[in-house]
């Protein structure tokens, strides 16, 4: 461990930090901190399990700050707060990993592999940088059970897990269909739409968009006397290679229709409000409503791709699911506007949410396009040249077939925010597939009700973004075709007649279900039980029903339903741990950053209301989102943002804390991070209560107690009545986990206790006379008291500080101060007139020119506030601070010749500039003083060592006035002596009031 070093020099926190934490690992103060409060009423935190698939980051350092800071507030409020590491073990993340590490691709290259070797390889790959997280976390002093963490993978995870999906499904709430979702085509599963969200995955793209022409039939009703063999309806869409899968076109029921005629003959369809969009001149020809157009047929863009006859088999003996005479035909649909586009839409049944609802309402031919793979399939509804092509190259192709056809009306550029797959980055698309889902709808109104019982911070995010992430949400999709996770544990009869599926809540259970568990398991221990795939995939059970053998499905559970059940699974409840779940249930506390509103929180908060009918969280705090000082995304590849392990190491971690603490980022809104941040951060708060510590150590050695000190000076009175003042509103402020206004009315205070008492209090201290003791205890005192205030945010400097000063073993293992005594708001407002006194005689001077040393002969002053009249102390002061001889507190005043004046709506101010000769000389003498002060620091003399002053000048004035400096108590200064050539030990040029001066001094 390096050494620290003295404290004459600059002090370097990384080594102080490093020698406090390397003290709190050898004592096992945060064990002792368990310890002690173990009896204590509980506060229960919930800890959002993150993946160690790389190494930490601003990202995830910012929540563990906050999830130390609050437990340790806690902590010092008597309450035993649980504090359990856990990790994300399961899904995309480590799949994608080891796939590029095995370098393969897909699931069919998994499955040539084998399950069993891939779902190895992603268990030896969970925890890569779980050493990396480890040391990031004890470094920024993060306090968590870090060795006895909770995993994911863990069999008894995974059994609790099983548990709440049993559950869920005798409630019904499980159900089986095919809906549109969101496809990953080389992950080959489908995402949900808030996993997407909540990782920023939608990019902003520009693609070509198109106006495509659909040529209306002739002889239909209505509009028969319209058309012509040019007759079209227009449709737009950003998506060209759904349009070789088109099925009919939607219209709105509420939006006017109009044909027109443009140059060339050709008649188009289109809203009226979007006339816009057409080039040229036109003819209206007629305006209809949608319904006019409700059932019209035109010609498909592809003919023959969907057979037109009835239901039955394609010719690729593909079944086809509704009926093909109902395709290539208007339907109206409520979700078709005018914002943009034509107002007319096209629909590909397979491929987009609504469009799949209207295709299931109205019967239409629903057969897919797209492999697993996100490739045209080899079928007859596929046209040949685009077969085996992938989705996204496909827009080009098509757009060139309906340039040839004469089918396109033209294209546009189009930016849009397209989703992407949040671990791999491939595009992806709606796709109607198979899954599980909860029934989210059903069980809204008891979402919302629970959600009425949680408080949020920012409290905007209750009403706003969770509470209308409820309204609108879909059902959950909580099946994954993929192979590391937990497998839903649903077994389906393999007679398809049956149609039987159960649903297995325990290995119990299972094992009592199961016709060959035994086998599959053989010589397995239930604690070595690995219910991965694919052994879990061999277990058969029988099927009460008819009799016959049962399958488990081959899905496995979505992980954030993992994440969701991390309230009771982490206990293996309901199999162990029933009554500290019970004590554990709801938490007080989490916190994670604001996408997880639609994520973690919302999961957690679905399987709770399911399972224990309330919300499992009392109090959420939302973070934003750390961005690079340009407010772009941090990005290793691009290297735009400093490594946290350099910027700790540079400023300690406290200054990390701190500016993260404090920072906008905190209340939910994003921080664009800066190093300068935290470096200004360790200059206001860590450097400045190290030099008031340092100043206080230059005095005395002396240990001190919690006791508050007696003193009449009105300094000490201000200080602790402030102290008093501050640790009010911090506690405030604690209490209902706002870390910014806390830790900024600590920095507020931290720069009055340095720039107002203990400068005021120098002179006393130095002169070591009566009064000095009393400073001295006031001052140590308040640092206590101060330090137990930072111990949240700042636990290093607060035990390196709290230490140094008392005989305690450690500040995180006191409490809290109840109540500071000495608050007195008559002496704060006293003090508060002088100090605003101050700054507008301040202001004075500097108009006038008037430097601070040059004394003055007079101020005179009026206090509005008839109750607050300053006593001679806070006069004495005010006479100090602006350097006069004379103060005099008036309420009539008469404008004076030479004076200065201000009124403010307070108080009334007149300093008096007329300089006499004596004045003028006492302004040499002061100006003097300074340069033999600055000479002193220069030569690095400490306070209290004497010296022999020489100097030479040629102004009389300024000789006369460095005859009358000697004053030792200020300058430490023997003798005074004018030389021509003289040796000495240290000298120094200057100028004062525009005379040369050169000064000199010799050790004693």
């Amino acid at each position: 461990m390096p050494e620290e070093k003295p404290q004459s020099s600059a002090p370097d926190f990384n080594i102080i930090e490093q020698n406090i934490l390397k003290y709190w690992n050898d004592n096992h103060i945060f064990e002792k901190s368990l310890e002690q409060t173990k009896d204590k009423p509980p506060y229960i935190f919930y800890d959002g399990p993150p993946f160690a698939t790389g190494l930490p980051h601003y990202g995830s350092i910012l929540p563990s700050v906050i999830k130390d800071t609050i437990p340790r507030y806690k902590t010092m409020h008597d309450n035993y707060v649980r504090r359990r590491w856990g990790w994300d073990c399961h899904g995309l993340p480590i799949e994608n990993i080891v796939e590029q590490q095995l370098k393969i691709s897909g699931k069919k290259q998994i499955e040539d592999l084998g399950v069993d070797k891939f779902n190895q390889a992603c268990r030896s790959n969970v925890l890569r940088f779980a050493e990396e997280w480890g040391k990031t976390i004890s470094r920024v002093a993060r306090w968590v059970d870090f060795d006895n963490s909770y995993k994911t993978m863990d069999t008894s995870y995974m059994e609790s897990v099983w548990w709440g999906l049993k559950h869920i499904w005798d409630k019904e709430l499980i159900y089986e269909d095919r809906k549109v979702l969101l496809y990953c085509s080389r992950c080959e599963t489908p995402i949900s739409n808030f996993e997407v969200a909540m990782d920023n995955s939608y990019r902003d793209i520009t693609e070509e968009s198109i106006y495509v022409k659909f040529k209306m039939l002739k002889g239909q009703r209505i509009i028969n006397d319209l058309t012509n063999d040019k007759s079209y309806a227009l449709a737009w869409t950003t998506t060209p290679w759904t349009l070789p899968g088109n099925t009919s076109l939607n219209v709105g029921p509420d939006i006017s229709y109009v044909m027109i005629e443009v140059d060339g003959g050709e008649r188009y369809i289109l809203a009226k409000e979007r006339l816009s969009i057409i080039d040229g001149s036109y003819e209206l020809i007629a305006e209809f409503p949608a319904r006019a157009l409700e059932g019209l047929e035109y010609e498909p863009l592809y003919p023959g791709v969907i057979p037109n006859g009835r239901k039955g088999t394609s010719a690729d003996g593909k079944t086809i699911i509704g009926d093909e005479k109902r395709a290539h035909r208007f339907y109206l649909g409520d979700f078709v506007t005018i914002d943009d586009g034509t107002g007319i839409v096209h629909n590909a049944a397979m491929y987009g949410e609504e469009d799949y609802q209207l295709a299931k309402d109205k019967n239409l031919p629903r057969l897919d396009m797209l492999d697993h793979k996100g490739k045209y399939m080899d079928v007859s509804n596929n046209p040949e040249h685009l077969r085996g092509v992938f989705f996204k190259d496909a827009d080009k192709i098509v757009i060139k077939d309906l340039q040839t056809a004469g089918l396109m009306y033209k294209t546009q550029s189009y930016t849009h925010s397209y989703p992407h797959c949040y671990r791999c980055g491939t595009p992806l698309f709606y796709n109607a597939l198979p899954a599980w889902f909860i029934n989210i709808q059903k069980i809204k109104p008891e979402l919302l009700k629970n959600n009425e019982s949680v408080n949020w911070y920012p409290e905007h995010l209750k009403n706003g973004r969770f509470k209308q992430g409820i309204e609108n949400a879909p059902d959950w999709n909580i099946s994954r075709n993929r192979f590391w996770a937990t497998p839903l544990p649903f077994w389906k009869c393999e007679n398809k007649e049956c149609k039987n599926v159960v649903c297995v809540g325990s290995i119990k259970e299972l094992q009592d279900k199961s016709t060959n568990f035994n086998d599959v398991y053989q010589g397995v221990s239930i604690e070595q039980l690995d219910l991965h795939r694919p052994y879990i995939d061999n277990v058969k059970v029988k099927c009460e029903k008819c009799g016959g053998q049962m399958s488990r499905v081959p899905e496995v559970v979505d992980c954030w339903v993992e994440s969701g059940s991390m309230p009771f699974a982490e206990l293996h409840y309901p199999f162990e741990n029933q009554e500290l779940f019970k004590q554990r249930f709801p938490s007080d506390f989490v916190v994670e950053y604001i996408p997880q509103t639609r994520a973690w929180f919302y999961v957690m908060h679905v399987v709770c209301t399911i399972l224990f009918g309330q919300a499992p969280f009392k109090n959420v705090v939302t973070t934003g989102t750390i961005l690079a000082e340009d407010g772009s995304k941090m990005s290793k590849s691009k290297n735009n943002y400093p490594d946290p392990n350099l910027v700790i190491a540079k400023y300690g971690a406290d200054a990390l804390r701190f500016y993260l603490l404090t920072s906008p980022v905190v209340i939910g809104e994003d921080l664009n991070f800066s190093e300068k941040g935290v470096q200004e951060t360790g200059r206001k708060v860590n450097m400045i209560l190290y030099n008031v510590w340092s100043f206080l150590r230059l005095y005395t050695k002396d240990k001190f107690s919690a006791a508050s000190p007696t003193s009449e000076n009105i300094l000490d009175k201000w200080i602790v009545s402030r102290l008093a003042q501050v640790h009010k509103q911090v506690t405030t402020y604690m209490d209902v986990y706002d870390t910014v206004r806390a830790g900024k009315t600590i920095t507020a205070f931290i720069d009055e206790l340095s720039t107002w008492y203990l400068r005021r209090s120098r002179d006393r201290i130095k002169n070591a006379d009566d009064g000095a003791k009393a400073a001295l205890a006031t001052l140590a005192f308040t640092l206590i008291e101060l330090c137990k205030m930072l111990a949240p945010y700042t636990p290093y400097l607060a035990e390196f500080i709290y230490r140094d000063l008392t005989d305690q073993e450690s500040i995180h293992l006191t409490s809290w101060t109840r109540e500071i005594p000495g608050d007195d708001e008559a002496v704060r407002q006293k003090m508060g007139f002088v100090k605003e006194l101050v700054e507008t005689g301040l202001s004075l001077r500097k108009e006038a020119n008037m430097k601070v040393r040059q004394p003055l002969a007079e101020v005179e002053y009026h206090i509005k506030n008839k109750d607050y009249s300053l006593d001679s102390e806070f006069e004495k002061l005010l006479a100090d601070e602006l350097n006069v001889k004379l103060i005099s507190n008036r309420q009539g005043f008469v404008a004076k010749g030479g004076w200065a004046y201000k009124e403010t709506p307070n108080f009334k101010l007149e300093l008096n500039l007329e300089l006499s000769d004596e004045l003028k000389a006492e302004g040499l003498a002061r100006e003097l003083e300074r340069q033999v002060q600055d000479l002193r620091k220069k030569s690095g003399l400490k306070v209290g060592e004497l010296v022999d002053l020489y100097y030479n000048t040629q102004d009389a004035n300024l000789e006369q006035a460095l005859l009358k400096l000697l004053d030792r108590k200020k300058t430490f200064v023997s003798q005074i002596s004018k030389s021509l050539e003289i040796e000495v030990d240290f000298e120094a040029q200057g100028e004062v009031n525009g005379s040369a001066v050169w000064l000199g001094v010799i050790k004693i």
